[in-house]
């Protein structure tokens, strides 16, 4: 019986790779857990000259088992005067180097799947195609109609969008499967003792904990202006880049129960989540990619890391998080996150018994499971 061939992937990404973005961090997970399935995966992104300088297993700790293409790109963004039109320049002329590289490499890959819309509609026209639709369209409709109706599948991340997939663009529910967003169970074995002693931190204060970017629709300055109401908590955020950070520091780093501790390693990240009392998600609802697009990898990482959740009421969220499961406020207030997050720093045993209910369904979203599933509907649109 002839052996059957390995299912060949190319996953394309747009952005920064290494980088350290949630895009960047999507690409490596993503392309290392299809190769955990089998999948001969290779990854193809942009060579830029401002691209962290260690390997993707160096940043994640991703093993060595898929290939990294780099592929020319015209790079303005170390440029500051460039900076308004970096992104533009930067996606029209990775389109067509992504197309012809495809074009020539054809019979290497059976599939190509990618988060990117322009990349994946040219290179529509060469293989089938899997669309993962982390954002939502707001402009050049006709061309992500022309998109969604060449795509094998579209990946969703979240419910919302399937709906809206099928209400405003006329993609059939069939096409359509809903995968949220994964975390990796294994880096969060971690105690609260052990990380508040590597990170130097005091044993016996509260720390309420914010990871992520210090963009406007994440809600962080919600989260900082609960610090008058919090005296006795220690109010941390880590991550945060170029602009954001420093108009963040100039805003709130004279506040004496904040600290802004900037970007850290990703190895690093999972220490201040682990030694947190409380971590937050402060998203806006001012923003609908906030309210209603986003499915954001910190709350998975929250959920792995088995602490009690404050969290803004939002669709967004409400989609994998209940009321038991976590504590909801109203998004940008700050009274009520501070109200919140009293309410679980003074009810210990009921805080734990919602952050180990949130343990236990991010079981089923760790980054294997849902690349397994993710093949799986492949194979299926592939057969019909």
């Amino acid at each position: 019986m002839a052996m059957q061939r390995k299912l060949r992937i190319a996953l394309i990404y747009s952005g920064r790779f290494p980088g350290e973005k949630a895009g960047a961090l999507f690409a490596a997970k993503s392309a290392e857990a299809f190769a955990e399935q089998g999948v001969e995966v290779t990854l193809i992104v942009p060579k830029r000259r401002d691209s962290m300088k260690q390997t993707p297993q160096q940043v994640w700790g991703v093993p060595d088992s898929f290939a990294v293409r780099l592929l020319p790109v015209v790079n303005l963004f170390p440029v500051r005067f460039f900076a308004p039109i970096a992104f533009f320049v930067a996606l029209i002329t990775y389109v067509p180097v992504v197309f012809l590289y495809l074009l020539f490499s054809r019979r290497s890959f059976d599939l190509i799947y990618s988060n990117e819309a322009y990349p994946l509609l040219a290179a529509s026209f060469l293989a089938p195609c899997v669309y993962e639709l982390h954002d939502f369209p707001r402009r050049t409709l006709f061309l992500y109609r022309i998109l969604f109706r060449r795509l094998l599948l579209i990946v969703s991340t979240n419910e919302w969008k399937k709906q809206q997939l099928i209400e405003r663009f006329g993609v059939p529910a069939e096409r359509i499967l809903v995968e949220r967003n994964a975390v990796d169970l294994a880096i969060n074995d971690v105690s609260k003792e052990t990380a508040r002693t590597h990170l130097g931190l005091e044993g016996d204060r509260f720390y309420v904990v914010y990871t992520g970017q210090l963009y406007s629709w994440k809600g962080t300055d919600t989260l900082a202006a609960t610090a008058t109401f919090l005296p006795n908590a220690v109010i941390v955020f880590v991550g945060g880049l170029g602009h954001d950070l420093e108009r963040f520091k100039a805003r709130w780093g004279q506040q004496k129960n904040i600290r802004i501790v900037g970007q850290v390693p990703h190895g690093e990240v999972v220490y201040w989540q682990k030694a947190a009392d409380v971590l937050v998600i402060p998203n806006t609802a001012k923003e609908a990619i906030s309210e209603f697009y986003t499915s954001p990898m910190k709350l998975f990482e929250y959920m792995a890391a088995e602490r009690p959740i404050i969290a803004s009421d939002i669709p967004s969220i409400r989609e994998v998080l209940g009321d038991e499961m976590a504590y909801f406020a109203e998004p940008d207030n700050a009274s009520s996150f501070a109200s919140a997050i009293t309410g679980a720093l003074d009810n210990p045993m009921g805080a734990i018994k919602k952050a180990r209910l949130a343990r236990a369904n991010v079981v089923a979203h760790t980054w294997q499971k849902r690349s397994a599933r993710i093949l799986d509907a492949i194979r299926y649109a592939t057969d019909g």
